[in-house]
């Protein structure tokens, strides 16, 4: 049984972790979005229709990428949720104080990702009405598909990174990459998707322990 509580506990853990980085995700889009309608003097000058129509475009499709996000979000911390409720019951998974901190705060970030999808759902709702062309696209979009993208590109980071010897960049992106990776191998289903990410997990691994074990400057 102690076994069963510990394994439980460390997977509440591991989503609680996982979930977090999908969140600075997802408001990584959020402040993108802020930096591209920062003012400009051009535009304001030129008052360009286009202009403004592609910069709608670019904040609604903003949103659209939060919004799976969040769904994501709160599809994992329901799981979770329900989960750690079913291994209470069960005797598996004991009410420590511990569990309970978890538990909260697995509650209070799932609050939080069904707001943010109501909220982001009116948002795009009052835009779509007439834009179900688009609206097909935006369907398109899988949560999985934008953490992949984001975690290559953290990737990306960390290896310039250590290429200008910024090692304790390096280290914590190379760690945050191998988080994600290793959450996405636990909800994709595609073999040829599974196959990537563990060749992507063993390079990352490598580079980490070459980084930690002082191989590299």
């Amino acid at each position: 049984m102690e076994q069963d509580h510990t394994e439980m506990l460390r997977s509440l853990r591991f989503t609680l972790a996982f979930v977090h980085c999908i969140m600075e995700i997802a408001v990584s889009k959020g402040s993108a979005m802020d930096a591209s309608e920062a003012p400009d003097a051009s535009f304001l000058q030129q008052q360009s229709l286009v202009a403004d129509q592609i910069s709608l475009l670019s904040r609604e499709w903003s949103y659209a990428e939060q919004l799976v996000l969040y769904m994501k979000t709160a599809e994992l911390l329901s799981s979770a949720l329900h989960n750690a409720m079913e291994g209470i019951k069960q005797g598996k998974l004991f009410p420590s104080s511990t569990v309970k901190q978890v538990v909260k705060k697995l509650n209070e970030l799932y609050k939080s990702s069904v707001s943010s999808c109501r909220c982001l759902n009116v948002r795009l709702q009052r835009f779509f009405v007439h834009k179900q062309r688009l609206m097909d696209r935006i369907n398109s979009i899988t949560a999985e598909k934008l953490v992949y993208s984001h975690t290559v590109q953290m990737v990306q980071a960390a290896a310039l990174d250590e290429m200008f010897h910024h090692g304790e960049a390096s280290i914590q992106r190379y760690h945050k990459a191998l988080l994600l990776m290793e959450g996405l191998s636990l909800i994709i289903t595609e073999q040829a998707d599974i196959s990537n990410i563990s060749k992507c997990k063993l390079c990352i691994e490598r580079r980490l322990s070459a980084l930690q074990s002082g191989l590299c400057a």
